[in-house]
């Protein structure tokens, strides 16, 4: 299949199997993330792979974050909110957590830095697709807090942008009809 056929079969796959994921299949979905352009030379790209009981303990502190923010945490609505949000990392047996680092350069712009971790995390998405892989990209709310990131022991200054959640898929995942660029597109020729 060509690289362009790839790019437009692709879809993600939340349907997700409870099976092991080599780590050498991880590291070598990673290099292939920082194949990316990048103003500055900066490498930006930050992982973190979540496996195994890291996954409950990352699912208890997001429990915990929200019922933080609760005025009654122990209402039986909210008990089953939390409930679901400690269960959320255990959707795949492997999260990978992208963000982009501070620079020190002078130069660097952050926008660019975190454009350059989303062509990483799309990377990945296209790599796990060839290898017969699951994965989809989540983000939300928590992506964006700063006690978060810290959580995950990431340096300060580092934004998170994606929650990858890979495994072997449970089921195939259909091709879905995109609309064609011409909706999205301006020209100026003078």
């Amino acid at each position: 299949m060509s690289v362009i056929e790839h790019i437009k079969s692709r879809v993600s796959n939340p349907l997700i199997e409870d099976a092991e994921i080599s780590d050498e299949t991880i590291c070598t979905l990673l290099d292939t993330a920082v194949c990316t352009a990048v103003h500055y030379n900066t490498e930006p790209w930050r992982f973190l792979v979540i496996k195994g009981d890291a996954r409950v303990r990352f699912g208890n502190f997001l429990a915990e974050r929200a019922a933080a923010e609760m005025d009654d945490p122990n209402d039986p609505l909210n008990v089953m909110k939390l409930t679901r949000m400690r269960k959320k990392p255990l959707r795949a047996p492997v999260i990978i957590v992208a963000g982009a680092a501070k620079s020190d350069n002078p130069k660097a712009v952050m926008v660019e830095d975190i454009a350059s971790v989303n062509c990483a995390c799309h990377n990945i998405l296209l790599a796990s697709d060839e290898l017969g892989l699951a994965a989809i990209w989540r983000t939300g709310s928590i992506t964006y807090a700063d006690d978060v990131a810290s959580f995950l022991g990431f340096e300060n200054g580092t934004k998170l942008v994606a929650f990858i959640y890979l495994g072997q898929p449970a089921r195939s995942s259909i091709s879905k009809t995109r609309k064609s660029s011409y909706y999205f597109t301006r020209w100026m020729e003078k």
